[in-house]
């Protein structure tokens, strides 16, 4: 029984160093091409990306996206409502005489004159 008892020791020995180096080992690169689990996997990781064109335009309004463009469109909308109310308000103080209707249309026209001077 003795001799038994050394060769599975011997046996467990084997085994046992065998495992340590395979378990030290570095994995391959987890990156590569070669890795990925099926040949539609390589084939999609073995072609590079093609890059998207420069923008031409240099405003920089034009890179935003369609959500950007919605938020910013609220903010101005906000904004010129207030600048409407607060010119209305210094056009009647100006001439109380003034109708609401032309004080709103000398007011658009005020906003007008800045928007075209701003561009």
């Amino acid at each position: 029984m003795n001799r038994y008892r050394k060769s599975a020791l011997l046996m467990l020995i084997a085994v046992a160093s065998a495992t340590s180096v395979i378990a030290q080992t570095p994995p391959a690169d987890p990156t590569a091409p070669s890795a990925a689990s099926s040949p539609h996997q390589r084939d999609s990781t073995a072609t590079p990306a093609a890059e998207g064109p420069a923008a031409t335009n240099p405003d920089p309004a034009a890179a935003a996206t369609p959500h950007q463009k919605q938020v910013t469109e609220g903010a101005d909308k906000s904004k010129h409502k207030q600048m409407m109310k607060d010119c209305m308000a210094k056009e009647q103080a100006k001439n109380s005489a003034l109708s609401k209707d032309e004080v709103k249309k000398a007011c658009m026209d005020q906003m007008k004159m800045q928007s075209s001077q701003a561009k």
